[in-house]
């Protein structure tokens, strides 16, 4: 009796931790293993951050376009069609030559923000406000970064606005 009363509580017991067990992790796992701090907001803007807030952290993956893995394109593409439903390019050459161009300063929330060097674009990132853009960084994955930054303002080549 001690027995099946014994294996009824630990049946109970997995069946609770299984049920009470996320379907997918509310933050990447590569930025828990690396201590990265989610801030509670990006923009300020409550439906921007729902979309960029879980890809803080995801690592980068050259050809990838998921939370498991991305490059710089691939974050900018799929931040688009989870946000607006807009397929925009799936390269960083291909995105710089849509949208309506914006000079930097008259840069909102969203616009893409492109760098490279000399006219050759080889990097793009979302701009978040307040100088800053969030982009996949080949070091550090999905992150944001000031564009005046020593190594991001001497790249900067213009930005360009798909809304």
């Amino acid at each position: 009796m001690l027995k099946i009363s014994l294996i009824l509580i630990i049946f109970g017991v997995a069946i609770k931790m299984y049920s009470c067990s996320p379907l997918r992790p509310l933050a990447p796992n590569s930025a828990m293993k690396k201590n990265i701090v989610i801030p509670s907001d990006v923009t300020g803007i409550s439906a921007w951050d729902d979309v960029l807030l879980p890809w803080l952290g995801t690592p980068y993956l050259p050809g990838g376009n998921t939370k498991n893995g991305t490059d710089c394109s691939g974050f900018v593409s799929s931040i688009y069609m989870e946000k607006e439903r807009m397929y925009i390019p799936r390269s960083t050459t291909e995105e710089y030559k849509v949208g309506k161009e914006i000079g930097k300063d008259n840069l909102i929330v969203g616009d893409l923000v492109f760098f490279g060097d000399g006219r050759k674009v080889n990097h793009v990132g979302i701009y978040v406000g307040k100088g800053n853009f969030i982009h996949a960084s080949t070091s550090n994955g999905v992150m944001i970064s000031p564009l005046e930054d020593n190594y991001w303002k001497p790249r900067y080549i213009g930005a360009k606005r798909y809304l």
